[in-house]
């Protein structure tokens, strides 16, 4: 099983992103199920097939403990590694070849918390890869979300940004001064280290824009850039 989980902050569109994927991967035949982390959504956009308000009802937690909206989220994610035995059941049963963790709203919940990690490695195996919507354990991939927001000029030249980081120094001076520009540089010179920038990308998942490249780089990290291998079958 490979596991892609998709993080970002609040709005950022990972529900909708978690949508377009499974669409994507179930019209190439390829088995997949979804998990929804966020124990205090309303709505999603997809049917999951396996939903952590199943275990744990928000709701009684602030009653019972007398906490507040934020509170009693926190709580329940804390609670989430408790029941990590019935999920792994559920995950089982439905012996998916990829598993997509759609996460809670509040990215530092999850991405910044010890339960964030813990139930990572709780379900994730060795083959996963954490799809960052703009530090994790696991190999990241950093995505320019609701990118059909923008004019295509405005994409291109982003884009340009990306593939020279020269110009995108050269932007920073353009059009930012003073203690902002200051800091913008340096966060580009700390990006350059940790080669952030070859692996960002613009990604529409109202459009569909570039669903298929992300899809091909998590490919990459799952399987080193072969073929999709499940037990019984290769899918191309």
């Amino acid at each position: 099983m490979y596991t892609a989980f998709i993080v970002g902050t609040a709005g950022s569109g990972k529900s909708f992103l978690t949508s377009t994927l499974v669409d994507y991967l179930r019209l190439n035949e390829i088995n997949v199920n979804t998990l929804n982390m966020d124990p205090g959504v309303l709505r999603l956009p997809y049917a999951p097939d396996i939903d952590v308000r199943a275990y744990i009802d928000i709701n009684e937690l602030m009653n019972e403990f007398e906490l507040g909206p934020n509170g009693g989220l926190v709580a329940a994610v804390d609670l989430i590694t408790s029941q990590s035995e019935g999920i792994l059941e559920e995950i089982s049963d439905g012996s998916p070849d990829v598993l997509l963790v759609d996460t809670p709203g509040q990215m530092e919940l999850f991405a910044f918390r010890s339960t964030g990690i813990i139930f990572a490695n709780q379900i994730g195996g060795n083959r996963r890869v954490l799809v960052n919507l703009m530090d994790a354990n696991l190999s990241q991939l950093n995505i320019i979300s609701k990118s059909d927001l923008i004019e295509n000029e405005q994409l291109e030249e982003v884009q340009d940004w990306i593939e020279d980081s020269f110009k995108f120094e050269d932007a920073i001076n353009s059009y930012v001064t003073g203690e902002r520009r200051e800091m913008s540089t340096k966060m580009l010179q700390l990006v350059n280290e940790m080669q952030m920038l070859p692996e960002t990308f613009p990604v529409s998942a109202k459009t569909n824009m570039n669903i298929d490249t992300l899809y091909g780089k998590m490919q990459f990290i799952w399987q080193g850039g072969e073929d999709f291998q499940v037990d019984d079958r290769v899918i191309r």
